[in-house]
C-alpha cells in the first residue's frame, strides 16, 4: 500500500472550499463511505484532533475502518496536513492543497496509508490502493457539488 493522490477543479473560490474541507465534522452529512467524524479538539491556531469511522468496501466485503487523527489547517497557505495518532491502519498520513486557477480551485488531496496486514498478496494491494483512490475520487466529487451549490 502506499501514495494515493486525487485532484479536482471546484468553480469556487478557494477560502470557500477549505472552509467546507476544513469542517471534517460534515462529512458524513455528504460523503456515504464517511460514518461519522466526531470534532474532538478544535482550536483558533488551526489544530484539530477527530474521530473517524468510514466504511471500506472491495468487492462483496464491507468493512468499517476507524481512527483518530491529528489535523493542522493554515488559513493563509491554504493547506492541510493530517495524521493518524489511533486506529485501524499501521499509518495514514497525509495533506491538502487549495491552489486558486482560472477556473477556481485546485484541490488537491494525498494520503499515504498502510492498513498492516501481513501476508498480502500484490492483487490485494492494488485492490486497496483502487479503493483508497476511489473514497479520495468521491470525497472531491462531494466537495465540489457542495461548493458550487
Amino acid at each position: 500500500m502506499g501514495l494515493v493522490v486525487s485532484e479536482i477543479i471546484v468553480n469556487a473560490d478557494p477560502k470557500a472550499v477549505f472552509k467546507i474541507a476544513q469542517e471534517v465534522e460534515k462529512f458524513p452529512d455528504f460523503m456515504p463511505d464517511v460514518k461519522s467524524v466526531k470534532l474532538i479538539e478544535r482550536r483558533d491556531d488551526g489544530y484539530a484532533r477527530s474521530s473517524w469511522v468510514a466504511l471500506a468496501k472491495v468487492a462483496s466485503i464491507n468493512k468499517e475502518v476507524k481512527w483518530i487523527e491529528d489535523e493542522w489547517w493554515d488559513a493563509d497557505s491554504l493547506t492541510s496536513r493530517f495524521e493518524q495518532v489511533e486506529g485501524d491502519y499501521k499509518h495514514y498520513f497525509g495533506d491538502w492543497s487549495f491552489t486558486e486557477t482560472e477556473n477556481g480551485t485546485r484541490v488537491k488531496l494525498t494520503v499515504d496509508f498502510d492498513l498492516g496486514l501481513p501476508l498480502i498478496g500484490p492483487m490485494i494491494v492494488k485492490l486497496l490502493d483502487k479503493l483508497t483512490q476511489g473514497n479520495l475520487d468521491s470525497m472531491l466529487k462531494a466537495i465540489k457539488e457542495r461548493a458550487e451549490k
